[in-house]
């Protein structure tokens, strides 16, 4: 046991860069930035289509996600001014934001 305990001490040590301090290893996104990521695309291409507003169980059935998981990543998406939800003819729908639009063509681009 101690012994599995050195070891990793060891294994961490080795992954610190010494001579570059400042350099951060970049990790892959986790699931939720993909799909944030997801969402933006999936309501930048139904604006593109002309539908400026898309219902939150449409997002769903697309995405093949339970409605709490959508609305958590949409509160996150609405705290960063990316997507605005609002409440349309009883239900609930998601727009992309002015800075949305931004990021959703900044990513096509790239």
């Amino acid at each position: 046991m101690l012994l599995d305990y050195d070891q990793y001490d060891a294994s961490i040590e080795e992954s610190i860069s010494v001579e570059h301090p400042d350099r951060i290893d970049p990790s892959p996104l986790d699931a939720s930035a993909v799909r944030m990521l997801a969402i933006l695309a999936l309501l930048h291409d139904e604006h593109a289509q002309g539908r400026a507003q898309v219902s939150l169980a449409v997002i769903c059935k697309r995405m093949e996600l339970r409605m709490s998981t959508l609305q958590r990543l949409m509160t996150a998406l609405s705290e960063q001014q990316l997507v605005e939800v609002i409440t349309q003819k009883e239900r609930l729908v998601a727009a992309l934001t002015p800075a949305g639009e931004e990021i959703t063509l900044a990513l096509q681009s790239a």
